[in-house]
């Protein structure tokens, strides 16, 4: 036998298993198994295909007809090149709740629109909350008899997924979330208004679109950011996208890690700048940590001096940036928060992030204005510093520590906590900066 047999004979038998193993007889599946089994292997680990199989068996055994399980089949190695393999569980359990309530139709709908969704939600912390906004949908709107078996299928859930690529071209995740949340709220209990609604066929339906429409959505930008970054900084790491909760008074700070860079999913204009300029700047600034930046230990330092140390490396890698492409002062200028000179009370709040802020703003504006002679003082120490060159995180976190043990108050260990105008917003959230010699609480925070 030549090789050319040889494979033909392994592929034969290879198909002969994995038909087994999906258990399977509508004809249907039959014809199309060979071309989707190709392309799992492709882009599934030898797990990843064993699951795939073990969930299309499920979906042609569950009662539903053949057309769940062509969708599962046709649709989940496009998702899994998207999202990663490891979403299946979540999937899986999305889909069995569907099975096990009177919704079992929705299914099909649900995993027609999937890939679309997951190239519009491109990161597995994305999906989920699609996934956890269609459950928290099937369950607010599930008929039920006085209120203790759910009887009646949600109206309004497979228009909705028949919608949601059209809206997640339009809408983030959470503005996807606040426009779900109007139309059940409004019409849970009346279901064709429901089925309008969520077909964008009423008025109000197309006015909440609008009203949730807003900022530039990272995805929509992703490969145009990627060659900025890339060209500006010689740095070809992935643009990992995060669900943004515009409400959160504190919203998530962007980051990297080994998975690549983690930005918002969207972002709205500021005063003076783009949404897609605050990309630009985050980017920038990212890469410049990436760059120029190198790892602490931070055992031996408590988290007033972390702080501390944190912003002066930002304002270390700022500098450098702008040495780089001065025009990116004015973004940073402009992005960069202006915190007022004794709007903090030290007799009742810890005072230690506003200092350090206005800190951040004089080393970045040369206009300040400041007048606190330790400021200054530290301002001109700073300067003199990166005059001789890129300096160091070593260094400058030890002017970080001196300005810490000049300027240290017995209310900065106070609880409440001065936030007003401290968010650097394009500045990431530096755990890249530290190293533990043994694990604590802060290391597992991140």
């Amino acid at each position: 036998m030549n090789a050319k047999n040889g494979d033909s004979a392994n592929w034969t038998e290879r198909l002969r298993v994995c038909r087994e193993r999906l258990a399977c007889g509508f004809p249907q599946v039959g014809e199309v198994f060979e071309e989707c089994l190709r392309e799992a292997l492709v882009v599934l680990s030898s797990r990843g295909v064993d699951a795939y199989l073990d969930s299309a068996r499920f979906l042609g055994g569950m009662g539903r007809g053949v057309e769940p399980v062509l969708a599962f089949l046709e649709e989940w190695p496009a998702i899994a090149r998207i999202v990663g393999e490891d979403t299946l569980p979540a999937v899986s359990a999305t889909i069995h709740a569907l099975w096990k309530s009177p919704n079992a139709k929705a299914i099909t709908p649900f995993l027609e629109t999937l890939a679309a969704v997951a190239r519009r939600l491109p990161s597995g912390q994305q999906l989920q909350r699609y996934l956890d906004l269609t459950l928290d949908f099937m369950e607010r709107t599930t008929g039920s008899i006085h209120g203790i078996h759910q009887t009646f299928a949600s109206p309004g859930l497979p228009e909705f997924f028949a919608q949601a690529p059209t809206l997640l071209d339009k809408l983030s995740i959470a503005g996807l979330r606040n426009w779900v949340d109007y139309g059940i709220r409004n019409y849970q209990n009346h279901p064709e208004r429901q089925r309008e609604y969520f077909r964008l066929q009423s008025a109000d339906s197309r006015a909440v679109l609008q009203r949730e429409r807003h900022g530039t959505l990272l995805v929509d930008h992703q490969r145009q950011l990627e060659l900025y970054l890339r060209g500006l900084w010689d740095d070809s790491a992935e643009l990992v996208p995060y669900p943004t909760d515009l409400d959160q008074q504190h919203p998530s700070a962007p980051y990297y890690d080994a998975a690549g860079i983690r930005l918002p999913d969207v972002l709205d204009d500021a005063p003076g700048v783009s949404g897609i300029d605050r990309y630009r700047a985050t980017l920038a600034h990212i890469a410049g940590h990436r760059r120029w930046s190198q790892p602490m230990f931070a055992d031996n330092c408590s988290p007033m001096q972390r702080m501390a140390i944190e912003i002066f490396e930002d304002s270390r890698v700022d500098t450098l940036i702008v040495r780089s492409y001065p025009g990116l002062r004015r973004v940073f200028l402009a992005l960069h928060p202006v915190p007022v000179a004794g709007a903090c009370n030290p007799e009742t709040t810890s005072c230690l992030r506003h200092r350090l802020t206005m800190v951040s703003r004089a080393l970045l504006d040369p206009q300040h204005g400041y007048q606190d002679a330790e400021l200054r003082k530290f301002v001109g120490h700073f300067h003199q510093t990166m005059a001789a060159g890129e300096s160091s995180s070593e260094e400058i976190a030890t002017l970080a520590l001196a300005y810490i043990a000049r300027t240290r108050r017995q209310s900065d260990q106070l609880a409440t906590v001065h936030f007003a105008d401290t968010a650097v917003s394009y500045r990431d959230d530096n755990r890249h900066l530290w190293r533990f010699h043994e694990l604590s609480d802060d290391e597992e925070m991140f």
